[in-house]
C-alpha cells in the first residue's frame, strides 16, 4: 500500500444500536455535595438551566430517575452527557434482565462492578459456558446508543486447560489446527444468540417510551494505513518475515555463541530431540535449521552441558552457578546462552523451575531459553514452535532478525508495562504490588534503545516521579547530542489521570521553550478490549492495517488480517487493539502517523513470526516486569537495575 486508503471496506462493529437514540429522560436532580453514592443515584454534571443549547454552563449534581429529597424534575437530553445516558440504560436493562432471571425466562449473570455487562449464558459443557456478554456502549463517531455483544468461553475452576476448551472457544478447529474461521464461527454464533435470546428481550423503557434495539450491528467504513515492510540483510525487503528471514537476516550476533544445556539425566533424550530440531534434523519441512534461516551454526563444538536436577536436588541452584561461572570464565570471548529444558507440564504458565534457572543466568548477564519438556516429547511437538524457538536465541544471541521500515523520525516513543503481585495477608484481606518497566524507541523500527525498571511500588506517585525523570533524562540526552525530537508519544496499557499527564507535559514545556516544535501525545493501547468487527467477506477477516474510528479520540486497529492479493487464512487471526489518545491526536494526519507507528512496533517483535497485539514498546516492558515480580520473590535485595545494565541483547524474549 502506498498510502492511507479513503475507504478500504465496510465493518460490521459488535455493536447493536437502539433504533432512535435521541432520547429525553424525565429525571430529578439536586446539587452534588459529596454524599455518599448509593444504588439508584447517578453524580454526573448537567447544564444549570433547561434548554440553554451547546454553550450552556455545567454543574454537578445527584441524578436519580424517581423523586427523592430537595430534588427538582428535569428533563435530560442524551446529548448532555452521554456517560450518564449510559449509566441510565445500563441501570435499566439490568432491572429487566435481573426480572427475566427470576422468572426463569433466561439464565444470565449480572456483573455490576468496574465492568458492566451480562453474562447470558448460552451453551453449558462439562468445561465451562458459552456465554455472549452485552456491555452498554455509547458509539462517538455515530452518537448512538446500544450494546456491544462478544462471545466468549467460561472455564469452570479447576478444569485444566486443554485441547477442548480452545475448540469450545474457537480457537482451535476440530482437527486441533488454528482456527482460520474464528471469525466466521464468532459472527454466527453472536447472531443466533441475537436472533434466538436478544432480540426476545423487547424493547426497553426509557422515560415514558419504549426503545427498540435493532437486531443489526452497525456498519462502519474502514480505512488502511500502509502495510508493514520488512528489511533484513543487505537492505532487502520484503512484507514476510520467514521469506524474508532466510534470504539473511538484519545483523548476526557480534560475538561466537556457546549453548549451554541444562536438563536432568533423565531427560537427556529431550536433550538430544531439541538438538537435533534446532539444526533442522527433525523437522525440516518447517525449520531447516539455525545455520539455514539465521546463518547462525549450532554444532557439537559449541554445545556444553550443565546436568541439574531441580525436582529432586535441594542444591540445585548451587551447581546450576558453579556451572555457569566455571563456563563463563573459560569462554570469556564467547556470547553465552541457555537452553533449560522445564520438566513442568501445565499449559501456559511458568513452573517455580522456571524462574530460578532465569533469574539465576540473569543475574549473571547470560540470556536463557527455556523449552518445556511436555512439548519437546509430545508428537511434532516442535514442529511448529521451534522456528520461533529458534528466532528467540538468535535474538537473544545479539542477531538482529529484521527491522520494520520506518514511519517516523526524531520521535521519542516511550513504553510502559506493569505487573501485579497480588499478595494475601493473615486476616484475609489482599494487597496489591504493582512493578513498572519502560521501554525507550527512537523510531517504528523496532531497534529500541533501552529497557529499564521503573519502580516497584505501590506509591503512585513515587512511580510518576520516576516516570517523569526517566522521559525527561532521555529527551535531554538526546538533544544533548545534537539531536532533534519533533514527538515525545507515550504508549500505555492503562488509563493515566490528568493531573499525572499534565505534570509530565509540564516538564516537557519547559524543555519546549528551548526546542521549539516537540509535541506531546498519550496514547492508552489496550488489547484486551470487548470490540470486534467482521468484514464484509467470506471469512468476516480484515485486512491487515485497518481500522475503525469510534470517536474523535478513539480507534480500533487490526494488526494482523488479511494481506491484499493473499486473500486466504491458515491461522487464527487475533482480536482489534483498541487505541484511545489520551492526549494530543487532534491532528488527523499526525494521528495516522502515530496509528503508524503502533502497527509497525507490533510486527517488530523478535519473540516470534506472529504479530503481536501490541507494540514491542508495551510488550517488552510488560514481559520484563512480570520478570522482576516474579525474580522478586527470589531475592528481595537483588539489584535488578544493576544486573539489567549487563544485557544489551533482548534477554526477556
Amino acid at each position: 500500500m502506498n498510502g492511507v486508503m479513503e475507504v478500504a471496506m465496510k465493518i460490521d462493529l459488535n455493536f447493536l444500536p437502539f433504533e432512535i437514540s435521541d432520547f429525553t429522560v424525565p429525571v430529578f436532580r439536586r446539587k452534588f455535595n459529596g454524599e455518599k453514592r448509593e444504588a439508584g443515584y447517578f453524580v454526573a454534571k448537567l447544564p444549570i438551566s433547561q434548554n440553554t443549547g451547546d454553550t450552556a454552563t455545567y454543574d454537578t449534581y445527584r441524578v436519580a430517575l424517581s423523586q427523592f429529597a430537595n430534588s427538582d424534575a428535569y428533563s435530560f437530553r442524551a446529548h448532555e452527557n452521554p456517560r450518564l445516558m449510559t449509566s441510565i440504560i445500563w441501570y435499566l436493562f439490568k432491572c429487566r434482565i435481573l426480572q427475566h432471571v427470576s422468572e426463569n425466562k433466561i439464565k444470565a449473570e449480572v456483573v455490576d462492578r468496574y465492568e458492566k455487562y451480562v453474562s447470558f449464558i448460552v451453551e453449558e459443557f462439562p468445561e465451562g459456558q458459552r456465554v455472549v456478554k452485552a456491555y452498554p456502549y455509547y458509539l462517538g463517531i455515530t452518537k448512538q446508543y446500544g450494546f456491544l455483544l462478544d462471545f466468549s468461553f467460561k472455564k469452570k475452576p479447576g478444569v485444566a486447560f486443554g485441547k477442548r476448551i480452545q475448540q469450545l472457544s474457537f480457537s482451535i478447529d476440530r482437527a486441533g489446527k488454528s482456527n482460520a474461521n474464528s471469525y466466521l464461527d464468532r459472527f454466527n454464533y453472536i447472531k443466533a444468540f441475537i436472533r434466538t435470546t436478544f432480540s426476545t428481550l423487547g424493547a426497553l423503557s426509557i422515560g415514558e417510551q419504549q426503545y427498540h434495539i435493532s437486531p443489526y450491528f452497525v456498519r462502519l467504513d474502514s480505512q488502511e494505513l500502509k502495510e508493514r515492510t520488512y528489511i533484513f540483510g543487505n537492505d532487502h525487503e520484503n512484507y514476510d518475515k520467514i521469506r524474508g528471514i532466510k534470504t539473511h537476516p538484519y545483523a548476526l550476533p557480534p560475538k561466537e555463541p556457546l549453548f549451554v544445556f541444562v536438563f536432568k539425566d533423565t531427560e537427556k533424550a529431550s536433550g538430544n530431540e531439541l538438538y537435533r530440531a534446532l539444526i533442522g534434523k527433525s523437522y525440516a519441512s518447517t525449520f531447516s535449521g539455525m545455520k539455514d534461516w539465521f546463518n547462525c551454526d549450532i554444532n557439537t563444538n559449541n554445545v556444553v552441558r550443565i546436568a541439574v536436577d531441580f525436582d529432586s536436588d535441594n542444591n540445585a541452584i548451587d551447581t546450576l552457578v558453579s556451572g555457569l561461572n566455571d563456563i563463563a570464565e573459560k569462554n570469556p570471548q564467547k556470547q553465552i546462552i541457555g537452553l533449560f529444558i522445564d520438566s513442568y507440564s501445565h499449559f501456559n504458565n511458568n513452573s517455580d523451575n522456571y524462574i530460578k534457572a532465569k533469574q539465576a543466568f540473569f543475574s549473571r548477564g547470560i540470556p536463557l531459553q527455556v523449552v518445556r519438556n511436555d512439548r519437546i516429547v509430545a508428537s511434532d511437538g516442535l514442529k511448529w514452535a521451534i522456528s520461533g524457538i529458534g528466532l528467540q536465541i538468535f535474538s537473544k544471541l545479539g542477531g538482529i532478525p529484521w527491522l520494520v521500515k520506518p514511519s517516523t523520525s526524531n520521535c521519542l516513543i516511550f513504553g510502559i508495562g506493569k505487573a501485579h503481585d497480588i499478595q494475601r495477608q493473615r486476616d484475609g484481606s489482599t494487597s496489591v504490588k504493582k512493578y513498572f518497566a519502560y521501554s525507550v524507541c527512537f523510531d517504528s523500527t523496532g531497534v529500541y534503545r533501552s529497557l529499564g525498571v521503573l519502580c516497584d511500588t505501590d506509591n503512585r506517585a513515587e512511580y510518576y516521579s520516576d516516570l517523569e525523570k526517566n522521559i525527561i533524562s532521555q529527551i535531554e540526552a538526546r538533544i544533548s547530542q545534537g539531536q532533534a525530537i519533533t514527538d515525545c508519544v507515550i504508549h500505555t496499557p492503562f488509563r493515566m489521570r490528568n493531573d499525572e499527564m499534565m505534570t509530565i507535559k509540564k516538564s516537557i514545556d519547559r524543555l519546549r521553550q528551548q526546542h521549539s516544535g516537540m509535541s506531546f501525545t498519550v496514547m492508552r493501547i489496550n488489547v484486551k478490549n470487548r470490540f470486534f468487527g467482521f468484514a464484509d467477506n467470506n471469512l468476516k477477516v480484515p485486512y491487515e492495517s485497518s481500522y475503525v474510528k469510534l470517536s474523535e479520540k478513539e480507534y480500533l486497529v487490526w494488526f494482523e488480517g488479511l494481506r491484499h492479493g493473499r486473500e486466504y487464512l491458515n491461522k487464527r487471526i487475533a482480536n482489534p487493539t483498541y487505541i484511545e489518545f489520551f492526549y494530543g491526536g487532534n491532528e488527523y494526519a499526525k494521528t495516522i502517523r502515530l496509528l503508524q507507528d503502533a502497527v509497525n512496533l507490533a510486527g517488530a517483535s523478535w519473540r516470534g513470526f506472529n504479530t503481536k497485539l501490541e507494540p514491542i514498546s508495551i510488550f517488552y516492558p510488560q514481559l520484563i516486569a512480570g520478570f522482576i515480580r516474579d525474580f522478586r520473590k527470589l531475592d528481595a535485595n537483588q539489584d535488578f537495575r544493576q544486573a539489567l545494565s549487563q544485557f544489551n541483547t533482548p534477554w526477556f524474549l
